[in-house]
Parts: structure tokens; sequence; C-alpha cells
């Protein structure tokens, strides 16, 4: 006798799921999300919208050196977070911008990239030659996007 679809995919969620919290992840725990200003620059100010599916966190004005976070808890179905970006460039005299995602998951089909990546804090690194994510998994800085000029 055999399992059926939805069977097997209550084993593989109850699967990772019992997997997740022998490394101590809960849905419970909040997950913090980071953007710090690290613009070498002549005085930069960078420009920061955030938002999810379902809130917009306003705009916030970093100056360098200064970070901004928010908090959440990663609920069933999906959770997405995306920020835009603006910012001057003195010496080139001219803006640079970008829109990225900042963080997801997705429990329908179990895709935390993040949780992996960055476990339950991202840490990103806004720089003169794009935007860093600190790789917790890793323990190293990735670029990941590359501003839009």
């Amino acid at each position: 006798m055999g399992i059926s679809s939805h069977g097997s995919s209550i084993l593989v969620f109850f699967f990772l799921f019992s997997m997740l919290v022998s490394k101590g992840f809960s849905l419970f725990d909040p997950t913090t999300v980071q953007v710090q200003n690290d613009i070498v620059g002549d005085q930069v100010v960078l420009k920061i919208h955030c938002k999810s599916l379902d809130d917009d966190l306003g705009e916030h004005v970093l100056n360098f050196g200064e970070e901004w976070h928010w908090q959440f808890r990663v609920g069933f179905g999906t959770t997405y977070f995306s920020c835009d970006y603006k910012w001057y460039h003195n010496k080139d005299q001219r803006y640079y911008e970008g829109s990225h995602e900042v963080y997801k998951a997705s429990f329908s089909g179990f895709k935390a990239k993040y949780y992996v990546i960055c476990h339950s804090k991202c840490v990103w690194s806004a720089r003169s030659d794009g935007l860093y994510l600190y790789r917790r998994d890793k323990g190293l800085w990735e670029r990941r996007y590359v501003w839009d000029p």
C-alpha cells in the first residue's frame, strides 16, 4: 500500500520541521533584517524604503556608519521583503539606485534560503560597488547586487 502525494507532502514537512527544530530554529523566533550604510565618500546619505507583501516600513535615511533594522516572524505561506535604495555619489555627481529582495521564505515548498544563509539575522551592507549580505553560513560578506547607474 503506497503513500498518497498528500501524505508524502506531510511527511516531508514534518521531516524538514524536525530538522529545523533540532538546529534551534523555531517558527516563533523573530527574524531581524539589518541594513547599514558603509558607502565610503564625502558624507554619503543612503535612502532606503523597505516593504513586504503586506507592510510598508516607510523611508529611512542613513548617514555613513548608521544602520536600520526591523524584526518579524516568519509565518506559513510566503514572507518577503524588498528595499529600494538611492544615494548620491558626490565625486561622480550622480545618483545610484536599486530595488532588491532582502528576505524571502516560502514554507509552501520550504524555500527558506535566507535562513540557511544568515539564520535569524540578515545583515546587509550598502557599499559603493553594491549591496553585500553577510553569509553566516560561510563567515564572509558576499556581493549580491550592483547599483543601477
